[in-house]
C-alpha cells in the first residue's frame, strides 16, 4: 500500500485525504491552526464544474442533512445570500421563500442584529419583525455555549411560540452534533427555524469538524496540532518530511506528497512583504501581483522544484496554489475541486 502524505488539514486537505484512503492509500494528514473553511459561512456558493457527486458525499453527514440547488438565505444583518449548497435551516429553494420571518435575537449581542435584518428583509419583500428573546448574554460570550442544556432549548422553544410568523430567523447557535435540535425545535415550535448565515463563527467551525470526520472515517490518520517543517527531496520526488508538534520532531517516510497548506492568512505560504514565499524552500511560487492570488507554480498539478524539475510524486491543492483570479465566494467549492485534481494528478504518476 502507498503512504501519502497530506499536509494542510482545511477543505483541499480533507477531502484529497478522503479521496485518496478510498482508494486504497495510506494516508497521514498533518496540520495545525485554524484552517480557512472554519472562518466561513459553511456554505458552498459557487457550483462545481467537476466532481459534484464526490463532494456531495463527502459532505453528506447523518447529523446535518445539506441542501442543494439555487438556493437563498439571509445573513445576520439580512442582506440576501445566494448559494449552490447549504445545511438544511441556512437556505431555502425560490419556491419555498418565507412570505413572514420573526427574526430572533437577544437584546445587545452581535450574533444576529434583529432591527437592522428585520429593515433589510422587508426592503427585499420579505415581512419581518424583531422578535426579541428574554435574557441577557454577555457580547462576548458565543451563543453555542448558552444554548447547551435542553433547559435553555425547551424555553426558546415556548418563546417562540409566541411570534405569528411563518418563519423565525435565529443566530448561528448550535455545533455539528447538536444541529438535529434545530429540526425538534421546529417542531415544538410550529414554525420554519432558519439560521442567519454567519462566517467566523458556528457555521464555518460545523463545516471544517464535519470534513475532519470524514477523513477519519475512510482511515486517515490526523496528526493535529503537527506541521511539517521540512522536506527530503530526491531528484524529483519528495521521499520524506519531518514533522513537529510541541517538543516531537518525527520523521516520516512517504511516496507522494499533497501541498494544501492554504495561503498566508492561514499559517501556509510565507509573505514576505509582496513577495509570496515557499516555507519549505522547495518549490517555485507566483506572486501574481495580488498576493492573495499568488501561490505554488505547478503544472497539471504538481509542483516544480526551484531549479525547474516537475516534481512527479507532489501535487498541490487549494489556496496554496497560485491563480490569474478568485472568485468571490468560490473560495470553497475551488479547494475541493483543486483537491479533486490532485489526487488524479497523483493517480497518473
Amino acid at each position: 500500500m502507498s503512504h501519502v502524505l497530506v499536509i494542510g488539514n482545511g477543505a483541499a486537505g480533507t477531502f484529497s485525504s478522503w479521496l485518496l484512503a478510498r482508494k486504497g492509500w495510506k494516508v497521514t494528514m498533518v496540520g495545525r491552526g485554524t484552517p480557512g473553511a472554519a472562518l466561513s459561512t459553511g456554505c458552498l456558493r459557487s457550483v462545481p464544474s467537476a466532481c459534484r457527486g464526490e463532494i456531495s458525499e463527502f459532505l453528506d453527514n447523518e447529523h446535518m442533512p445539506w441542501a442543494a440547488g439555487e438556493r437563498e438565505g439571509a445573513s445576520r444583518i439580512g442582506t440576501s445570500f445566494r448559494c449552490w449548497m447549504s445545511p438544511s435551516h441556512t437556505t431555502w429553494a425560490d419556491d419555498e421563500k418565507p412570505k413572514s420571518i420573526a427574526v430572533a435575537g437577544l437584546e445587545g449581542h452581535p450574533s444576529l442584529q434583529v432591527r437592522v435584518a428585520s429593515a433589510l428583509l422587508n426592503e427585499r419583500g420579505v415581512r419581518a419583525e424583531p422578535f426579541m428573546l428574554p435574557g441577557s448574554v454577555p457580547s462576548d460570550v458565543p451563543l453555542t455555549s448558552w444554548f447547551r442544556n435542553d433547559e435553555a432549548w425547551e424555553e426558546l422553544a415556548e418563546d417562540l411560540q409566541r411570534s405569528s410568523a411563518e418563519a423565525i430567523l435565529l443566530p448561528a447557535i448550535v455545533h455539528l452534533h447538536e444541529y438535529p435540535r434545530l429540526d425538534r425545535l421546529e417542531r415544538r415550535c410550529g414554525r420554519r427555524v432558519l439560521e442567519a448565515v454567519t462566517p467566523l463563527g458556528a457555521p464555518g467551525q460545523r463545516l471544517a469538524d464535519l470534513m475532519l470526520s470524514k477523513a477519519r472515517e475512510v482511515g486517515t490518520a490526523v496528526w493535529d496540532g503537527r506541521k511539517a517543517s521540512a522536506l527530503e527531496v530526491q531528484a524529483s520526488e519528495v521521499r520524506g518530511a519531518t514533522v513537529i508538534g510541541g517538543s516531537e520532531a518525527r520523521h516520516v517516510a512517504t511516496d507522494a506528497v499533497v501541498i494544501a497548506t492554504g495561503g498566508p492568512l492561514v499559517d501556509g505560504l510565507v509573505l514576505d512583504g509582496r513577495k509570496i514565499m515557499d516555507p519549505f524552500g522547495r518549490f517555485q511560487t507566483v506572486r501574481r501581483g495580488d498576493a492573495l492570488r499568488g501561490g505554488y507554480h505547478c503544472t497539471n498539478g504538481k509542483l516544480i522544484s526551484t531549479d525547474g524539475r516537475v516534481m512527479t510524486n507532489t501535487v498541490g491543492a487549494g489556496d496554496c496554489l497560485s491563480a490569474e483570479r478568485r472568485e468571490y465566494g468560490s473560495g470553497l467549492t475551488e479547494a475541493l475541486e483543486s483537491a479533486y485534481r490532485a489526487v488524479r494528478a497523483l493517480e497518473e504518476a
